[in-house]
């Protein structure tokens, strides 16, 4: 530092009284963070502004429209429609499921269709039997979680494809097992009613799109919050570095297999809303096809984020809809355009409209 810039700083000390020169004086609160052009580009000074679910008034806004669609959407549109939409809600639980499992731990399945499967049948088995609606929900849940750790922990010294063939086997095992087993009706299928809850009955399409609606909405809460938590980083961090995590002191086995098991329920729980939807299950519903398809919700939406999950599961059930009406040509189609969004971004959907969010919030810099 040079003489003149030494007088500056001790000129400074004296007139504010020994404190340097441009501080704040004794007692004043703190300054205001900085804001470095755009509003969107004000930086976070606290821990808790990254945990937050919803940040800035763009994205309660975003979350205010899409509130208003999903309660506006049953008194504007035709019940098939309505169906449609309420499988999506379906589709996109098993879709999170799966982002647990492979985007937040790295570990592929090819057999969520098996802990779909339990999940409806379990339903639908206990509910003949005449137990509440709210029972034989959470022992869907509880049916498909312990499969989940049945599978979770053999698998545990399995990974890539190696861990895809074993749970596609577990798939596969199910789908037989239950075509063969008389107290589900075997290969005949099983049909399911709508439940009755508190009296209320979700007989119609409309009032059972609002039960699964808010199940749906409570899921996709927790899990976001399950990202954000302790237990979410050590997933990422299994899922990004495995021999650092484990030196950190994370526990390889108890987190794959937990996320195995949070995963299994997820997709119980999209099992006991899928019965009373279609009506009537069969174990050839639950085939391979089945799961490759949940698995490329999550690879078309983005791979690794959570809301990814959703959209993907949005675009594959939107595209299925609409491609029924060309019959013969529609899987064909559906393969290629499915390519086609792959090749154009590999990060998916989400991870697109990401780079279109941070181009615009950069812009012109």
């Amino acid at each position: 530092m040079s003489a003149d810039a030494r007088a500056g700083e001790r000129r400074g000390e004296a007139a504010g009284g020994g404190a340097p020169a441009g501080a704040a004086p004794a007692g004043a609160p703190p300054p205001r963070p900085r804001r470095y052009g755009r509003q969107s580009l004000l930086y976070r000074d606290r821990y808790e502004q990254d945990l937050r679910l919803v940040r800035g008034v763009a994205g309660w806004v975003g979350l205010g429209l899409v509130g208003a669609v999903v309660t506006a959407l049953p008194f504007l549109v035709r019940g098939y429609v309505v169906y449609n939409v309420t499988l999506f809600f379906v589709y996109a639980l098993v879709a999170l499921s799966l982002a647990v499992l492979v985007g937040m731990t790295g570990q592929v399945s090819l057999g969520h269709a098996g802990f779909l499967a339990a999940g409806a049948y379990a339903q639908a088995a206990l509910a003949s039997e005449g137990l509440p609606y709210a029972l034989t929900l959470v022992a869907a849940v509880a049916v498909a979680a312990l499969l989940g750790l049945v599978i979770g922990v053999p698998s545990l010294r399995l990974e890539g494809p190696y861990l895809a063939i074993a749970t596609l086997g577990f798939g596969l095992a199910v789908q037989q097992v239950l075509n063969n087993w008389s107290y589900v009706g075997a290969s005949t299928g099983k049909v399911t009613d709508r439940p009755v809850v508190l009296g209320i009955d979700f007989y119609g399409d409309p009032a059972y799109y609002w039960l699964t609606a808010a199940l749906t909405a409570l899921t996709v809460w927790a899990v976001f919050n399950l990202e954000r938590s302790h237990v979410g980083r050590a997933f990422r961090a299994v899922r990004d570095a495995d021999l650092a995590a484990q030196m950190s002191g994370i526990g390889l086995a108890k987190h794959k297999t937990l996320a195995f098991v949070v995963s299994a329920g997820i997709a119980g729980l999209a099992g006991a809303l899928y019965g009373p939807l279609v009506g009537y299950l069969t174990p050839e519903s639950f085939n391979l096809l089945l799961s490759i398809k949940f698995l490329l919700m999550v690879v078309v939406g983005g791979l690794g984020l959570l809301p990814g999950a959703l959209v993907g599961a949005g675009f594959i059930t939107g595209l299925e809809v609409y491609l029924s009406t060309f019959r013969a040509w529609s899987q064909l189609v559906f393969g290629l355009v499915v390519i086609l969004v792959l090749m154009i971004e590999p990060a998916g959907l989400y991870g697109r409209w990401l780079k279109v969010r941070r181009y615009w919030k950069t812009w012109p810099m």
